[in-house]
């Protein structure tokens, strides 16, 4: 009879959710790497914009022009200023889940440690009655060997 796990469903349960919970950290860390992407492309175009702007104002700029790139220029700040709030948001949702799959693959771990120590006992006990086996063979053809002397 081969070894048999008596929690074996209860540990594909704690791999599966522990697979859930890379998942979604694997998921939060994405959309953490998106809106830092969008933080540095905001901070690129503002930076192009402000180059650009030097250049203009030395070449003669209308009113309305400057307040066309104000206006531009605010609209930037304002959406910065929702991705920061987005990230910081997003970073907290991603500790979290980094603390999710830890617990998840402590448990886990957990069972998986009790299945060991499990297999263990029960190789354990398979070597010793396969000794016991060895042993009474041994004894039972010593002592077919001594009445076959006697007679």
């Amino acid at each position: 009879m081969g070894f048999r796990f008596a929690l074996q469903s209860v540990l594909h349960l704690r791999q599966s959710l522990e697979h859930q919970q890379e998942l979604r950290l694997r998921a939060a860390n994405q959309q953490v790497a998106r809106v830092k992407h969008g933080l540095e492309q905001i901070d690129t175009r503002r930076r192009q914009m402000q180059s650009m702007q030097a250049q203009e104002l030395g070449s003669g700029l209308t009113a309305a022009e400057l307040r066309f790139e104000l206006h531009c220029e605010e609209a930037m700040q304002r959406q910065r200023r929702e991705l920061e709030m987005q990230l910081a948001r997003l970073l907290q949702w991603r500790d979290q889940q980094r603390v999710l799959l830890q617990r998840a693959r402590q448990a886990r771990e957990t069972l998986e440690a009790v299945r060991d120590g499990e297999l263990q006992r029960y190789r354990q006990q398979a070597a010793r009655r396969e000794q016991r086996t060895l042993d009474d063979l041994f004894l039972m053809r010593k002592n077919l060997s001594a009445r076959n002397r006697s007679l």
